[in-house]
């Protein structure tokens, strides 16, 4: 119990587990500053403490509505409710990371935001106090759930569609933290005046995504990106005439950039190893990195047929496989000897896209027939394909889902295609709307839901594993997007947006989107060997 001004001791009152275990505090009930006896049991708080060995007898924090924010957006993908909040041991990294980024959002020592982000990320404050004072309208009253009182308003706009009203107010920023199109206007319009966070939105956004942005010189014109183990983000960035960077990003800023001079590196993949493949169309080759950004020996690496290269990915033995410029697919060993003599060819005119599932087959879709070529191991045609069902209308990216059929982002035609792991379409394919506008990328989280960013307006578009648009008319993260090109998801449930638009001249913009999907295995090549795609680490 707190004293009578709400403070509070935690001194010998608990043990750690270990000096990692990572400790979050819940504060529910009491009377929130009314007449004597009011007890409002609708007022649930929370905040993150962080590991418990850095903890100590001087630590203090401070318990508020925008700390509850930040908990609740982070953690989403690891909750059921307040009690019930974690992960699997494999994923200890994705719930640490969680627990970083809310930090950047708000500091628990101060209980104000944002926290103590890298100096080129920029929070978004605004959002996040107008959250703390549609909570605060709920938590400064007496708990009634009248249709009329402000935790009525409040648990009624949170409700999911379908769902069941929340119970209190942790309970109503998970349910928008998971639902953040949900009655967005509504839930806007609850905002008091005079709320204890100040300044907040000026209009009403589309969404409540929370989304970071991070601005510097090393993401100039990004052109791809990909996920390793440890949730960092790989951005690889044409810096000028010829020359390219590969930058190292996560919660803290750049940890590394390495300049790679004398090339003009288009798309980049991680091996089981967490090392960068990188492929360079102008001069038909690959490049590897280590994980310290050092030049691999002995490469880089042609033949195989390698002409043009454009997209790149692993197969479940570590072979490496690359869509060439015209209708052909080569292959390299893990040590970049050449599988493939003159690439395999997919009877096609050219690849614009390139996915390994699981068995070793190489999915591969040529934007000009409107088809996908499926590739065996061996390179040989399945057959049976190319593949023209499922409204496939100018195919620009391709996913596979964890049963082994194909997602495809249609550009051309504003629509998303499903194919089944033998080709055929999927009934209600293709699917439309969630604010799809000309999709360029796409990406599959750990419950099986597709995210694609939208070349033709400045969002994400969210469909459930059913194909249900789960994102509204608008998508999501209009405000902290610009031209969105490349999407990657992490094992925290982030969405990261490599974006071409530049908000400063002379650099460029990568955003985090927090606690938004569900976390899945990275990098992909390991998820790929270890038959894991689109599953929770």
């Amino acid at each position: 119990m707190t004293d009578a001004n709400g403070q509070f001791s935690l001194a010998n009152a608990f043990t750690c587990p270990s000096s990692a275990t990572p400790v979050y505090l819940v504060v529910t009930g009491g009377n929130p500053g009314l007449a004597s006896g009011t007890n409002n049991k609708s007022l649930a708080m929370m905040g993150l403490l962080g590991t418990c060995g850095s903890l100590n007898s001087s630590s203090y924090f401070i318990i508020n509505e925008i700390t509850t924010v930040a908990a609740v957006w982070s953690l989403a993908p690891f909750m059921v409710d307040y009690a019930h909040i974690g992960t699997s041991s494999s994923n200890v990294p994705g719930l640490l990371n969680a627990f970083a980024t809310a930090e950047n959002l708000v500091a628990i020592e101060t209980g104000t935001t944002p926290g103590p982000a890298p100096s080129i990320a920029t929070v978004p404050n605004a959002a996040i106090k107008s959250l703390g004072n549609i909570l605060a309208g709920c938590i400064n009253s007496n708990g009634s759930t009248s249709s009329t009182a402000s935790c009525g308003k409040l648990f009624s706009a949170a409700t999911p569609v379908g769902g069941t009203a929340p119970g209190d107010t942790i309970a109503a920023a998970l349910d928008i933290a998971r639902n953040p199109g949900h009655n967005a206007g509504a839930l806007y319009n609850s905002v008091p005046s005079n709320g204890p966070f100040q300044p907040t939105l000026a209009i009403a956004p589309s969404d409540w995504t929370l989304a970071i942005q991070y601005v510097s010189p090393a993401f100039k014109t990004p052109s791809d990106l990909a996920i390793d183990s440890q949730g960092n983000a790989w951005v690889l960035s044409s810096t000028g005439s010829n020359s390219s960077s590969v930058s190292i990003l996560n919660v803290g800023g750049i940890s590394a950039t390495f300049p790679q001079t004398g090339a003009s590196l288009g798309r980049i993949a991680l091996d089981p190893y967490d090392d960068p493949w990188l492929t360079n169309p102008l001069a038909s080759n690959v490049v590897e990195l280590n994980s310290s950004g050092s030049r691999a020996t002995l490469n880089p690496f042609s033949g195989a047929g390698i002409q043009g290269p454009g997209p790149i990915a692993f197969d479940g033995s570590g072979n490496v496989w690359i869509a060439n410029s015209g209708p052909s697919v080569s292959e390299l060993s893990a040590n970049g000897a050449a599988l493939s003599v003159n690439g395999f060819k997919t009877n096609g005119i050219g690849s614009t896209a390139l996915a390994l599932d699981t068995s070793g087959n190489a999915w591969v879709a040529d934007g000009a027939n409107n088809d996908i070529a499926v590739l065996s191991p061996a390179g040989a045609l399945i057959p049976g394909s190319p593949y023209t069902g499922a409204g496939i209308n100018g195919p620009f990216a391709i996913a596979i889902d964890s049963v082994g059929g194909a997602w495809i982002a249609n550009r051309t035609g504003s629509s998303l295609s499903r194919l089944t792991s033998f080709g055929d379409s999927v009934a209600g394919s293709p699917y439309y709307g969630a604010g799809l506008n000309a999709p360029i990328d796409l990406a599959i989280d750990g419950l099986g839901n597709v995210w694609l960013a939208n070349s033709g307006s400045n969002s994400v578009s969210e469909f459930l594993s059913t194909g249900r648009p789960q994102s509204g008319a608008s998508g999501y993260g209009s405000a902290s997007l610009s031209n969105p090109f490349r999407v990657a998801l992490d094992r925290s449930g982030n969405l990261w947006v490599a974006n071409l638009g530049m908000p400063v001249a002379g650099s460029g913009l990568i955003t985090q989107i927090v606690g938004v999907a569900a976390p899945v295995v990275t990098p992909l090549s390991v998820a790929i060997q270890s038959n894991a795609l689109n599953q929770r680490p």
